[in-house]
């Protein structure tokens, strides 16, 4: 359960996003960088089951970021889930190169790690995988693993492309160590937003449609194969905050097994 929620993350997370996260915005019409916390909650079949906070320090080249992803609510009694993410990079030609990815943390099966080195965009190689891929699992071609973005590397990439253009359209393949997915994302102009009791949020956004698909590293012999390589749809909401620019307020993207799955902006805190 916990791999498929942060598979869906991975398809885009997009939405991916943020205990104490920071994320330094920067507004591209006054170049100023501003530092601000955002929390996001999770939701599946009207349950909030995971809270994400990230840290994005973002510049016209450069990116930053810290994340954690835990279990929240009564899903915690549920299952366990810790996980935190760092990620460098930096933006060239109008997209997203990650230098080093590192996710170390426990979910039901145990301690977990994962560090994959990107070199900003000439190749992936994944350094450390504990614990390692099993003789169950397809193994990931090079072709899926080059030129790859991991879960916080695409929401960085989907920030810069809205800051920059006014538009979502991009495309790239995600890893997450073990599968690989492909990425789609286009702008249908702006939309009201689905209003949420919890954030505060609302009003008109942004709307990306987008579509996820995984392609590799499937179960060898898994009977939902067929299922799984299906294309998960989905929507993000990208609002313009007052002060801060445009950060992702929600999205909604369908699991072939969980339905789907929502995620929203709780709570930005401007600290600086």
């Amino acid at each position: 359960m916990i791999q498929r929620f942060l598979k869906v993350m991975s398809v885009a997370s997009l939405y991916s996003l943020t205990l104490c996260s920071v994320v330094y915005a920067q507004e591209v019409s006054s170049g100023k960088n501003q530092s601000i916390r955002l929390v996001y909650d999770i939701y599946n079949k009207g349950l909030h089951v995971i809270t994400m906070k990230a840290d994005y320090e973002l510049s016209p080249t450069t990116y930053k970021v810290k994340a954690n992803f835990a279990s929240a609510g009564m899903a915690s009694l549920v299952f366990s889930l810790d996980t935190n993410a760092t990620v460098d990079g930096v933006f060239k030609n109008g997209h997203a190169f990650p230098g080093t990815y590192q996710s170390i943390g426990k979910d039901k099966n145990g301690q977990f790690k994962l560090v994959m080195n990107s070199n900003y965009g000439t190749k992936t190689d994944i350094t450390t995988l504990e614990p390692v891929r099993g003789d169950d699992r397809d193994a990931l071609t090079p072709a899926q693993q080059t030129h790859s973005l991991d879960i916080l590397s695409a929401m960085a990439d989907l920030i810069y492309h809205v800051r920059t253009t006014g538009k979502c359209d991009s495309q790239f393949n995600l890893l997450d160590g073990l599968r690989s997915f492909t990425f789609h994302s286009q702008s249908v102009g702006e939309s009201e937003m689905p209003s949420t009791w919890t954030s505060p949020y609302k009003g008109k956004a942004i709307l990306c449609r987008a579509t996820a698909q995984q392609v590799g590293g499937f179960k060898t012999h898994s009977k939902n194969r067929v299922l799984l390589s299906q294309q998960q749809p989905g929507s993000i909401w990208f609002k313009d905050i007052e002060g801060i620019g445009y950060l992702p307020a929600r999205f909604d993207f369908k699991n072939p097994k969980m339905g789907i799955v929502t995620g929203v902006l709780r709570k930005i805190q401007v600290t600086k």
